[in-house]
């Protein structure tokens, strides 16, 4: 049940970024994958989704370059762990709800565009260790992202509302009581739909 109701949710966004090209579809179907082999690892109760979406529960800032172009995205969201190799390894499927102004340049002048966006990392990890001070997971996979509404002052912009990319960190939990959180964002698409806007982001979040 608690992978049906995944699906449905992925289902959402994911069929605009599969539509887009092969490589899309060979990354979509991988991370599907993922979540089916974490769903058929455990059979959480409803009781553990809603401790683990609380626990899970995020809140940070984004930096994002664009053509040397420095700019900052607020996001908040959530996910759930599954773990398939003894409490080490793990897959984990989020969603995020993603605000702010990109700067980017056109020709020579440096515009913005404000956007407001869903984001949905899937993500497989590790937890390299754990003690009662400190502990550490790494984690690497691919973020799929939907554009929902963009607006600039000086002109109309075509944006390209489906966006991929990969992403990769490190959390650091700190004396079992909160995490900190720092990951890397490539972009595999850009921005613009005529091809330019290339961007890339460095992520810090924290969550209890």
């Amino acid at each position: 049940m608690i992978k049906a109701k995944l699906f449905k949710i992925f289902s959402l966004y994911l069929p605009p970024l599969i539509k887009k090209d092969f490589l899309m579809k060979k990354i979509a179907l991988l991370s599907i994958l993922f979540i089916s082999l974490g769903a058929k690892a455990a059979t959480p109760t409803s009781q553990d989704v809603l401790m683990q979406l609380v626990k899970n529960a995020h809140g940070g800032v984004e930096l994002v370059k664009i053509d040397g172009q420095t700019s900052y995205r607020g996001y908040v969201g959530t996910g759930y762990q599954y773990f398939f190799y003894k409490e080490k390894a793990y897959v984990k499927p989020e969603i995020d709800v993603r605000w702010g102004e990109i700067r980017y340049k056109n020709n020579t002048d440096n515009h913005y565009v404000k956007t407001t966006s869903i984001a949905v990392p899937v993500t497989v990890g590790y937890n390299v260790f754990q003690q009662d001070l400190i502990g550490m997971n790494i984690f690497g996979g691919v973020r799929f992202e939907q554009i929902l509404n963009s607006s600039n002052k000086n002109f109309e912009t075509k944006i390209n509302n489906s966006q991929i990319g990969l992403t990769g960190g490190a959390s650091m939990r700190l004396m079992n009581k909160f995490s900190v959180n720092a990951s890397y964002f490539y972009g595999l698409t850009s921005l613009f739909n005529d091809g330019t806007g290339k961007m890339s982001a460095f992520s810090f979040s924290f969550n209890f």
